[in-house]
């Protein structure tokens, strides 16, 4: 019952919800028009996301490795890979950040190659948790684990976050009926998280403050309001009202402020290279075109997300949101027809579009490479294993 419309739908919703709470004072009030469009998107993907498992209902695809060998032979060659961008770093992230060493994760990884092994073994992990979903093997329990270490190991947050979510959709879809146990223990599992968000937040703030443990630090950087000050409501979760709800500030602020563009090819075209394509392309583009991506206005302090909607905003004012709408519910369309769902590789690609729809209400992810890039693995694989049947062979599929 899971599928990227009804992620998008899920996010957005909440993203709302915790908006008009209110506890900030940096917040725009959201406008009728921004909230008509948000939520006429909303009933478009729920209306999509009902048709495609009404009509297009998909099974779990059950995989294992044949042969034994391949997934070992696969992680030994992934890390030599990641042994090559530490070399190239001049030591591991993690370690050098516990030893106070410097470390800017912007520049960490050899150029181009770094790409390949962030978005190869992030898919590469999740096909380990859908062969472990299917077989209950012991041995790809493990090795999915060591793979998911390597998101550790550079300090990559967002990379550890995205392969967990992408394995919360792989355990959803070969569920056929989730556990009572699990509907309980999610809401509170959820609180407890956002919690320790929070508080690991809390504390790596007051010790860039050199202070004591202090929540108002933060709350005085999000403008906290007085109503939520003076609740009864634990201040860790601040954190989590900011990150989940700061995105649609920005893109209201952005809508208010920032100044109207006539539509014209030029700007069409540099919304879609900026907006549409992933962004190890783009980049290129701007390079050689000498250009830059078009900027956005936001709320006051460190809050630059903005949802999927407003740079498209900033290129074509509501015309480039809706632009920006038509890609998105023609994305898991376009994913469905290319991809068949008997395909070994199906599940695993799905469950990152997943991931990618479900925070396209925090920013676009679309662009993002070091998710969107992981879908090519799955076409690719399945294209190549159609036109050359011996490659499900070779790698040990069956």
């Amino acid at each position: 019952m899971i599928n990227p419309y009804l992620c998008y739908s899920f996010s957005f919703i909440v993203a709302i919800v915790v908006y008009l709470f209110g506890w900030s004072k940096l917040y725009p009030t959201l406008s009728v028009a921004t909230f008509c469009f948000l939520s006429i998107t909303i009933v478009l993907n729920l209306a999509l996301g009902w048709y495609v498992n009404k009509n297009k209902p998909i099974a779990f695809k059950r995989i294992t490795f044949s042969k034994r060998h391949i997934p070992y032979v696969i992680t030994i060659f992934i890390y030599i890979l990641w042994t090559l961008d530490f070399l190239y770093e001049g030591g591991i992230p993690l370690v050098k950040i516990l030893l106070n060493q410097s470390y800017n994760y912007r520049l960490f990884g050899i150029p181009s190659l770094h790409v390949f092994i962030v978005t190869f073994s992030s898919f590469f992990t999740l096909l380990l948790f859908q062969a472990y979903l299917s077989t209950k093997r012991n041995e790809l329990l493990l090795l999915y684990l060591v793979n998911l270490i390597a998101a550790i190991l550079i300090y990559s947050r967002a990379m550890l976050f995205f392969n967990l979510s992408g394995s919360f959709f792989l355990f959803l879809f070969a569920v056929k009926k989730i556990p009572v146990w699990f509907k309980y223990s999610l809401p509170v599992g959820l609180l407890f998280l956002f919690y320790f968000f929070g508080a690991l937040g809390t504390l790596r703030s007051s010790r860039e403050a050199k202070t004591k443990f202090d929540n108002a630090l933060f709350m005085n950087v999000g403008g906290a309001s007085e109503t939520f000050k003076k609740s009864v409501i634990p201040k860790e979760y601040f954190w989590t009202y900011i990150y989940i709800s700061s995105p649609l500030a920005n893109l209201q602020e952005n809508i208010n402020s920032y100044p109207y563009y006539p539509v014209s090819v030029k700007k069409i075209l540099e919304m879609i290279n900026n907006e549409i394509l992933m962004d190890f392309i783009s980049k290129r583009i701007n390079g050689y075109f000498k250009v830059n991506r078009e900027p956005e206005h936001t709320i006051i302090g460190p809050f630059n997300v903005s949802t999927v909607y407003s740079r498209s905003f900033s290129y074509l004012g509501w015309i480039g949101m809706i632009i920006m709408l038509g890609v998105v519910l023609i994305i898991p369309w376009l994913y469905i027809k290319v991809l068949p769902a008997d395909s070994p590789f199906f599940h695993t690609g799905f469950a990152i579009l997943c991931t990618i729809f479900l925070f396209l209400a925090y920013d676009n992810m679309i662009r993002f490479t070091g998710l969107s890039f992981q879908l090519v693995y799955p076409i690719t694989l399945h294209f190549i294993s159609r036109k050359f049947p011996m490659t499900e062979k070779v790698l040990g599929f069956s």
